[in-house]
C-alpha cells in the first residue's frame, strides 16, 4: 500500500514538472533558453547515469563470474595505473639528493615580500625556486 502510494506520487510530480516546463516554454519565450540548457543538462546526467550503471553491471559481471579476476587485473584499471604513472614524477636518485643535502644554497627571503617561505628548508626553497624559473 505504501509502495503503491510512493509510486503514484512520483509519477503525479512527473507529470505536474513535465506540464509546468512545457506550458512555461510555450508561454514565456524569454525562458526557452534557460528550459533548453537545463533539459540538455538533464539528458546528459541521465545519459551519464546509465552509461554507469552499465560500466557498474559490466565490472561486477567480470569479477563475479570469473574465477580468474583474482588473479588477473582487467585493462581498465592497467590503463587507469599506466595514467597514474605519468602523472606521478620519477623520484630523485639517492645520489642527487645527497647532492642537493650536501651543497649549500644561498637564498635571501624578503620578509615584505613572502614570509612563508622562512619557515621551509633551503633545500625545498631551492626546488621551488628551479620550478618557478622553468614556468617562467
Amino acid at each position: 500500500m505504501m509502495f503503491t502510494l510512493f509510486k503514484v506520487s512520483f509519477y503525479l510530480f512527473f507529470v505536474g514538472l513535465t506540464g509546468w516546463t512545457v506550458t512555461t516554454y510555450l508561454i514565456k519565450e524569454d525562458s526557452q533558453k534557460f528550459i533548453k540548457k537545463e533539459l540538455k543538462d538533464l539528458f546528459h546526467n541521465c545519459k551519464m547515469l546509465f552509461v554507469s550503471i552499465k560500466t557498474l553491471i559490466g565490472v561486477l559481471a567480470e569479477h563475479s563470474f570469473s574465477s580468474e579476476s583474482c588473479e588477473a587485473r582487467p585493462a581498465e584499471s592497467k590503463e587507469f595505473d599506466d595514467q597514474l604513472v605519468k602523472i606521478v614524477h620519477p623520484v630523485q636518485s639517492i645520489e642527487a639528493s645527497k647532492a642537493i643535502e650536501s651543497s649549500p644554497v644561498n637564498v635571501s627571503v624578503k620578509e615584505d615580500e613572502d614570509t612563508a617561505l622562512s619557515s621551509f628548508s633551503p633545500e625545498l626553497i631551492a626546488v621551488i625556486t628551479e620550478e618557478e624559473e622553468k614556468v617562467a
